[in-house]
C-alpha cells in the first residue's frame, strides 16, 4: 500500500474534526499532497469506519492510482488550490458551525484578536457557488491567495498548510476566532485590530520565534 502512514495521519485527522466538532456526518474532506500524488478523502464514507486503504491515491491528471470508492465531491476544489499555490502540501475542509454562520452575513473575517495573523489576517469570503462545481474551485483560489485560510459563503471554510497538522490547527483557530467574532457582534460593539498593527503581531511572533530556536542551540 502506498503512503500507509499518511492515510492513517488523514483519518487520524478527520477523527479529530469530529472531536472538535469541525465536521458532521460525511460533511467536509482533507487532502495531502506529497510530490505528484494526492491522497484525498473519499465521498459520502462515515469517518468511523474508514481505513488507511479508503483513502484514495491520485495522480496529477486526477487519475486513481490506489482505492476504490469516489474521491470527494471536492477534488477540483483540492487540485486547484495546489496547482496555484505551490507552498500547500495539505488542506482541511469543514462545515464548521461558526465559520460557516460569519461566511453568511459578511464579505469579511476581522481582526477580532491577533492570532487571526497565523491565518494570514482578515479573513475573505468568497462567494457562494455549487459544491463540487469549478465555479466554487475558481473563486476560493482567487479568495485564499497570500492567505491560509478562505471562507465559503453559506458553506464552510478551507484551511492550507505546509503539513496535514498545520492545516487541522488553522481550521480549529479558525473557528475559535469565528465563535468570538459572533459572541462579540451580540454583546456590543466590537473593536478590530488595524493592519499596522497585525504587522507589529506578526512582527512580535518572529522575535519569540528566533528566541525559542536559539534556545534550543
Amino acid at each position: 500500500m502506498l503512503y500507509r502512514s499518511e492515510r492513517k495521519l488523514i483519518i487520524t485527522v478527520l477523527k479529530k474534526m469530529v472531536e472538535v466538532g469541525l465536521v458532521i456526518n460525511t460533511s467536509g474532506n482533507v487532502s495531502i499532497k506529497i510530490n505528484n500524488h494526492f491522497l484525498i478523502t473519499p465521498s459520502g464514507a462515515s469517518y468511523n469506519a474508514l481505513l488507511p486503504a479508503d483513502i484514495l491515491v491520485m495522480d496529477h491528471n486526477k487519475q486513481i492510482i490506489e482505492g476504490e470508492l469516489l474521491p470527494s465531491s471536492e477534488t477540483d476544489l483540492h487540485y486547484s488550490l495546489y496547482e496555484n499555490r505551490s507552498d500547500i502540501k495539505a488542506i482541511v475542509h469543514t462545515h464548521s458551525l461558526y465559520a460557516t454562520a460569519v461566511s453568511t452575513i459578511t464579505d469579511e473575517l476581522p481582526a477580532i484578536h491577533y492570532q487571526i495573523t497565523d491565518l494570514g489576517g482578515p479573513v475573505p469570503v468568497a462567494p457562494y457557488e455549487t459544491f463540487g462545481s469549478p465555479e466554487l474551485a475558481a473563486v476560493v483560489v482567487d479568495k485564499i491567495a497570500g492567505m491560509n485560510a478562505v471562507l465559503m459563503q453559506n458553506h464552510g471554510a478551507v484551511t492550507i498548510g505546509g503539513s496535514l497538522e498545520v492545516a487541522l490547527q488553522r481550521s480549529i483557530l479558525l473557528e475559535w476566532i469565528a465563535s468570538l467574532y459572533l459572541i462579540s457582534l451580540q454583546s456590543g460593539q466590537p473593536t478590530f485590530i488595524d493592519n499596522r498593527k497585525l504587522q507589529n503581531v506578526v512582527q512580535q511572533k518572529q522575535k519569540y520565534l528566533t528566541l525559542r530556536q536559539n534556545k534550543k542551540k
